[in-house]
């Protein structure tokens, strides 16, 4: 099974309606960037290109790139063309995954190379070694186009259900920013470069093997010696030698210091360099480039009529300046110079507003949770408070129902009565008549009386003490605790799968576009991304009399395919046309990606567009 992988660490590239889907890992690239960009600044004129393995894993159409293996051809030539001795090395690196710790469980899913001098393609050598080396027909190619002031461009290339690789360009070409390099220590080449840097020899083919053509020290004496022409070749041979020797000496002469520098003057850019330098001397081959953001100057000293310094006024918070003068004998002296408004002005413009709204998006989601989780703390605090409060209840109840003891009640003390005793005789009374009959008993009692005599109260017999009533105590009844609500599930998204974008308005050349939803940073748009995981693909378009002429890349649309007006397409007729030229003035420098999937980030080529289509298509999750 194919490991997850964060979509927050990875970039996705893919054409709409084709596979595969390519998912690369961002370090991954990174890396791959410095190994060209290291390769690019070794030499002046373009350095040399490089190559590599891309290891991952591949599965249903999806293609994921997860390590890298750099190769470099030895000896370091200008066009990456594999000797024998090199075909070799690069079939080792190939097989590397079986035994390298770091790539258990990948298999090589295909190849980059650098151009350092030409445009995105696959030359005729570039296809042999796909074909050779590379010929699954998931395995992909990777090329990336350096640069001196801009973003590398990177496309990628594939074989499609047929086999067929489109090699003229990529379907879909995106630009990213190299590592911090360093431009000032370039040499000069150990190859011939003309003065507007190209190649003075062809390195199309490969080169030979020194065992193709050598021959045996014997064989080489005895046919030197043999021949009338024998002391000819020995004078063409010096001539050679002599010619080689001169050239070496050219290419390894030290070139003169430019004296290229930058003075910021209130709010304005004092650009200076050094009048007497000797590389200077002839200021028709000398020309100043400055790249303001997205704008490019390019100003011929001669316009300056012997000046030293120029002002400018910036336009952005970073500025690179590049002097080049074109010398002798097909070489060329440069020095390249960086003003930088403030430190976060060294990433490019999209680049940093991005980063800033991924921080803004970092800020919300703490402070959110924060509040998330001071609310379930009041939750919990509620319940624990709410479970107390039962438990005393119960409690309570029970004591209640505990059968009460009733206190006896008191007996009345009733003393019996005493025999009553004869009254006595008292001489000189009258004899008194006794009663002899039974009288019934009376308590007992005292009767005195006389004067000041007072007769004692009655006897007080105390009440019987009445049971209290039993009163049935009905136990409180529970509180009842509700769970804290879930939050409500992710609403499914039911909208067509694929559909069109129309943009117009005014794109100026090198002009950047961006588009967040319905709101471009210019002109109109038709509708908006889904807002849900999407691979697009961007071509320029123009309006006609008849709809919106489109130019694809796909050689396949070379009879043209016309496509109804409709709901999908904004009810306006859409006409395909093959243009591989007019392609190139669009650039997709960064695609929808999690967080943000309806912002999308265009930039345009060498000429002006006025309308752009997007078509898009929904990534099944």
């Amino acid at each position: 099974m194919m490991p997850a992988q964060s979509r927050v660490d990875a970039g996705i590239w893919s054409v709409p309606g084709l596979v595969p889907v390519i998912e690369y890992s961002r370090p991954v690239l990174n890396d791959i960037l410095t190994h060209v960009a290291g390769a690019f600044d070794a030499y002046l004129g373009g350095g040399y290109e490089v190559g590599g393995i891309l290891f991952g894993q591949h599965r249903n159409g999806l293609v994921r790139i997860q390590a890298s293996r750099p190769f470099d051809i030895q000896p370091p030539r200008p066009v990456f063309v594999l000797s024998k001795s090199d075909q070799q090395r690069f079939e080792a690196l190939i097989r590397s995954h079986a035994s390298d710790p770091e790539l258990q469980g990948m298999v090589p899913v295909g190849w980059y190379h650098s151009h350092t001098r030409d445009e995105i393609f696959l030359s005729e050598g570039d296809v042999e070694i796909y074909d050779r080396h590379l010929p699954e027909p998931w395995q992909v190619a990777m090329v990336l186009r350096p640069s001196d002031l801009e973003p590398v461009r990177v496309g990628f290339f594939f074989r499609e259900s047929d086999g067929h690789i489109q090699t003229s360009q990529s379907y879909q070409e995106f630009a990213v920013e190299a590592p911090p390099r360093e431009r000032n220590l370039r040499k000069s080449p150990p190859w011939e470069i003309g003065d507007d840097g190209r190649l003075e020899e062809d390195y199309s083919l490969p080169p030979v093997e020194p065992e193709a053509y050598s021959l045996p020290p014997e064989a080489q004496t005895a046919g030197f010696w043999r021949g009338a022409g024998r002391w000819l070749l020995f004078v063409a041979a010096l001539a050679v030698i002599g010619a080689g020797a001169i050239s070496l000496y050219i290419l390894n002469a030290a070139e003169p210091p430019l004296g290229l520098r930058l003075t910021p003057m209130d709010g304005e850019l004092l650009i200076g360099w050094d009048a007497k330098s000797p590389a200077l001397a002839n200021p028709d081959g000398a020309t100043l480039f400055i790249i303001d953001g997205s704008e490019r100057t390019d100003l011929p000293l001669a316009r300056l009529r012997g000046a030293a310094q120029y002002l400018y006024k910036p336009h952005s918070g970073r500025v690179d300046v590049r002097l080049r003068v074109s010398l002798s004998w097909g070489r060329s002296a440069q020095e390249l110079a960086t003003y930088l408004a403030h430190p976060e002005a060294g990433r490019p413009e999209p680049e940093l507003e991005e980063a800033r709204k991924a921080r803004d998006r970092a800020r919300e989601n703490v402070t959110a949770l924060r509040a998330e989780l001071a609310g379930k703390q009041k939750e919990v605090e509620a319940l624990e408070a709410r479970i107390a409060e039962s438990a005393r209840a119960r409690e309570q109840a029970g004591e209640a129902e505990k059968p009460r003891q009733a206190k006896p009640a008191p007996k009345s003390l009733v003393l019996p009565p005493a025999a009553r005793p004869s009254a006595p005789h008292l001489p000189g009374a009258p004899e008194i008549a006794r009663n002899t009959a039974a009288a019934p008993p009376v308590p007992f009692q005292i009767s005195l009386s006389g004067p000041g005599m007072k007769a004692p109260p009655e006897p007080v017999t105390p009440a019987p003490v009445q049971p209290a009533p039993r009163v049935a105590v009905q136990p409180a009844p529970s509180p009842v605790v509700r769970p804290a609500p879930l939050p409500p599930p992710k609403p499914v998204y039911n909208g067509p799968a694929s559909g069109k974008i129309i943009w117009t308005g005014e794109l100026p050349r090198n002009g950047v576009l961006r588009i967040e939803g319905r709101r471009p940073s210019m002109g109109v748009v038709n509708t908006e991304l889904p807002g849900v995981p999407v691979r697009i693909g961007a071509y320029p378009a123009e309006y006609t009399d008849s709809g919106v002429k489109v130019f694809s890349p796909n050689p396949r649309l070379a009879p043209g395919r016309t496509e109804p007006a409709g709901p999908a397409n904004g009810y306006t007729p859409v006409h395909y046309v093959y243009d591989a030229k007019a392609v190139r003035d669009l650039i997709v420098e960064q695609m929808p990606a999690a967080g943000d999937w309806k912002r999308i980030v265009l930039r345009a080529g060498g000429r002006r567009l006025s309308a752009i289509v997007i078509e898009w298509q929904v990534i099944p999750q």
